[in-house]
């Protein structure tokens, strides 16, 4: 049985971008507002937590497996919502390897220092 967490976010955005982000999702009646955020955070943070929790490595491959394909849905519906061209989505064969079965926090926090995820770069687009 899992241990349950009581996990609070609050936000209050300032961004233009992020206002309509946040207005979108409190104003979506297909989805709740934990299943979007949820299914946005596990699609690339995923794969962290349990990397970091667990020594199985095949746990952690099936968990990055099923990620990947989820980021990969999620751009091929940007692909069609925003009515690009169809783009050629070639996932990188060049992945962090750490040959250690127990990869640390500290292991994950150096690798994100080093190939960090900019999430504020889509301001500059707008």
């Amino acid at each position: 049985m899992c241990k349950q967490i009581d996990f609070r976010w609050r936000y209050q955005p300032r961004k233009e971008t992020d206002i309509k982000l946040m207005s979108y999702i409190q104003s979506n009646l297909i989805q709740s507002k934990t299943e979007i955020m949820l299914i946005a955070v596990r699609s690339f943070w995923l794969t962290h937590a349990i990397a970091t929790n667990s020594e199985n490595k095949k746990d952690v491959q099936s968990i990055a497996r099923s990620c990947i394909k989820a980021l990969e849905r999620q751009a091929q519906e940007i692909v069609k919502l925003a009515e690009l061209e169809e783009l050629s989505w070639e996932l990188s064969t060049q992945y962090a390897v750490n040959s250690t079965k127990n990869k640390s926090l500290e292991n994950v926090s150096k690798s994100l220092v080093s190939n960090p995820y900019d999430d504020t770069g889509l301001s500059n687009f707008f």
